[in-house]
């Protein structure tokens, strides 16, 4: 399966370096870019187009794929399928730490990004409304109960999911490294695949 993994804020690829070798090992194609800038200071909306951008550019076109979305790339990955109509070609989501709900750490920084991430904002209302697109995709939704970055921790609870998984990981940016969330994600790719999904390889 080719997989595609968007960072979250202040962050680059490398922050799924341990994921990326996981499912690399599991036999899956993977691209983790890294999305300029990385502070999210020109808005949601404008990351999600440059991840549309290198989709286009680096993921054959009739390929299916998953995508990974660590923290505010849970939120940029949301935009790209909601709005761009990514979700026609992604067939599995997994959101690690994703403030869907919003966040109050949000308010400390400065940036549209930051303004799209807090509560109630229009652009987390609006994929609110439109999130019923993604429900013919496998969706699975990661999170801590002990998160002091996504508050509230609860935000990243995300009730589309089919399943949701609280891996009590002390730190947030930790989640993507976790060896509990590694495992699960490539065993729940690995089941995807099994179940007759198209690598288009």
């Amino acid at each position: 399966m080719n997989v595609v993994l968007v960072h979250g804020i202040f962050d680059n690829g490398a922050i799924f370096k341990r994921l990326v070798r996981a499912l690399e090992d599991d036999g899956h194609r993977c691209w983790a870019p890294s999305l300029q800038p990385s502070d999210g200071r020109n808005g949601i909306a404008d990351l999600a187009e440059k991840l549309k951008v290198y989709i286009e550019q680096n993921v054959d076109a009739e390929a299916p794929f998953a995508i990974v979305g660590f923290s505010m790339g849970c939120i940029v990955a949301r935009h790209y399928m909601q709005v761009l109509g990514g979700f026609r070609r992604t067939k599995v989501f997994f959101a690690i730490s994703g403030p869907h709900r919003g966040t109050f750490s949000a308010y400390l920084y400065f940036g549209r990004g930051a303004k799209d991430m807090r509560p109630k904002s229009a652009l987390l209302n609006n994929l609110h409304d439109t999130e019923a697109c993604l429900r013919g995709i496998a969706v699975f939704a990661y999170w801590t109960s002990f998160d002091t970055t996504i508050i509230p921790a609860s935000s990243c609870n995300w009730k589309l999911a089919h399943q949701s998984f609280n891996a009590r990981v002390l730190l947030h940016r930790f989640m993507p490294g976790n060896q509990s969330v590694c495992v699960d994600i490539v065993r729940r790719m690995h089941l995807q695949v099994s179940s007759g999904i198209d690598e288009g390889d």
